[in-house]
């Protein structure tokens, strides 16, 4: 709402994608730049088989998920039904889950109560300090819609299930995702219609179709922008020395 509000009396507005051109209301000067990312996410990446030993994943599927520093109840609710199904089905996964600072002791309550534990497929934390050696590791990240999650995950190429949070300005969490859905990079699945049983749906039809991560993840990485910085500075230059 800010930036709507903004974009008329600056003289230059940045955007993150081309859809947010027409929402800012200031086409004639909106340059779509991307969102910039930390350096450590393309490094690291690079390093992907490494990390992926130093976790032990082997030939499995690693699944990251989070909800957030301060942890989102609904998702740890349905990863606590996803982390059953794969022990109860004996998934060859390896899940990496964090849960937030307010999600701790609910996700203790759900292991109990769904009858999982975490061990060697599953790794439980409240907080992940390593995102970049995680993302990279990874082959199924979920999560929510963040522009700068959206950016990262696009900078490594991994496939995901984002679910935007509705507690945002303009639901912009959502478009932000819809278009990594039409990409075929990204299953967004809404609140609204958010459940345990829809979350291990997904994963599991994902999970029965061979290469379909992969493709999923070279879809997501044909969205990003990786000179992002440059874009920007480049502008900003072109403007004082106008």
């Amino acid at each position: 709402v800010t930036n709507k509000l903004l974009a008329p009396d600056v003289d230059l507005v940045f955007a993150a994608v081309p859809a947010a051109v027409e929402k800012l209301g200031a086409p004639d000067k909106t340059i779509v730049v991307g969102n910039p990312v930390r350096p450590e996410v393309f490094t690291k990446a690079k390093d992907r088989d490494a990390i992926r030993a130093e976790l032990g994943a082997g030939d499995r599927t690693v699944i990251l998920s989070f909800g957030g520093s301060l942890g989102a109840r609904r998702v740890n609710e349905v990863v606590a039904d996803l982390c059953a199904w794969e022990q109860h089905e004996k998934k060859p996964v390896l899940h990496l889950h964090a849960t937030g600072q307010y999600g701790v002791q609910l996700f203790k309550d759900l292991e109990k109560e769904k009858n999982f534990a975490e061990g060697d497929g599953l790794v439980v934390k409240e907080y992940i300090n390593n995102m970049p050696e995680l993302l990279a590791a990874a082959d199924l990240v979920i999560s929510r819609a963040g522009a700068l999650t959206l950016a990262e995950l696009e900078a490594v190429g991994r496939a995901a299930v984002l679910i935007p949070s509705p507690n945002v300005a303009e639901n912009h969490q959502y478009f932000n995702a819809m278009e990594l859905q039409k990409a075929d990079a990204a299953v967004v699945i809404e609140e609204k219609d958010l459940t345990g049983e829809k979350l291990v749906s997904t994963v599991s039809d994902m999970l029965a179709q061979p290469g379909k991560l992969a493709e999923m993840g070279k879809n997501a990485r044909s969205l990003s922008v990786d000179d992002s910085l440059d874009r920007i500075a480049d502008a900003l230059m072109k403007m004082v020395q106008k």
